[in-house]
Order: C-alpha cells, then sequence, then structure tokens
C-alpha cells in the first residue's frame, strides 16, 4: 500500500546577474585557454615550454602546443618556491651556450645587465666570427 505524496509547484524568478555558472577547468592547456584559467599570456607559455629543459610533455598538434594543467601549474608553483632550482636552471643554459659559442670557435663576453644594448669591453671580440678569404671567381 502505498502513500500518495503531496507536489507544489512554483515559479522563481531569478535575475540574470544572480546567476553564475562555473564549467570544470580544461585538462589540458593551450595557448589558446593558458590566460583565462592561470593568467599567463600565451606568449609567456609557448616561450615557457619552449625553453631548453622543460620538464613536461608536450603534446603538438599543428600549431596547437598542450601540456597537461595540473602538471603546469604544479611546475609553475615549484618556480615560485624554489630559487635556487631556478639559479641552477639558468646556469645550466648559459653552459649550453657557452658550449654551442666554443663549437663556433667564440666565447661568451661578461657585461653589466643594463636592459640596454652595450659595446663589449676593450679587448673583446665583440662576438665576431673569424674572417675567411672568399673563393669567389669573376666571369
Amino acid at each position: 500500500m502505498s502513500t500518495p505524496t503531496a507536489t507544489a509547484t512554483a515559479t522563481l524568478a531569478i535575475p540574470l546577474d544572480g546567476l553564475m555558472l562555473t564549467a570544470p577547468q580544461p585538462e589540458m592547456l593551450s595557448q589558446k585557454n593558458v590566460e583565462s584559467v592561470t593568467g599567463i599570456p600565451a606568449r609567456v607559455f609557448l616561450d615557457t615550454i619552449r625553453a631548453p629543459g622543460f620538464p613536461l610533455r608536450v603534446t603538438k598538434l599543428g600549431k596547437l602546443r598542450l601540456v597537461q594543467r595540473e602538471a603546469f601549474v604544479a611546475y609553475l608553483e615549484g618556480l615560485a618556491g624554489d630559487p635556487a632550482s631556478r639559479r641552477d636552471a639558468e646556469a645550466d643554459e648559459r653552459t649550453r651556450v657557452a658550449a654551442v659559442l666554443a663549437a663556433v670557435g667564440l666565447e661568451p663576453v661578461p657585461c653589466a645587465r643594463t636592459g640596454r644594448a652595450s659595446t663589449p669591453p676593450d679587448g673583446a671580440s665583440g662576438g665576431s666570427l673569424p674572417r675567411k678569404q672568399s673563393g669567389l671567381v669573376r666571369r
């Protein structure tokens, strides 16, 4: 024997500015959605994931670059919390740059970081390549 249940019907008026719909966070970040999710501009995102030694897997779909959102946020938090690892990464990059320069017969020239271009110190070559005699023949 079932008991009848009473039902009531009502109309509720809610102003549109009183509603807020939220979507779940995307699983993957790309240059198209990274700014809305993290606040990081697309250019900074692309420079970060293309930097030598970037530890996360980057999926390439045409020009679109995708990384896992949770892993990328954890990576950023790690950078913010550990300045020593950032210094180590910068030192590693300087070492790689010095190796590339040495492979072509050049050496890095230390100069003060002023934010502006400067002339090399006296005695420095300024990073120019050694000159070779041209082997062109005129006809």
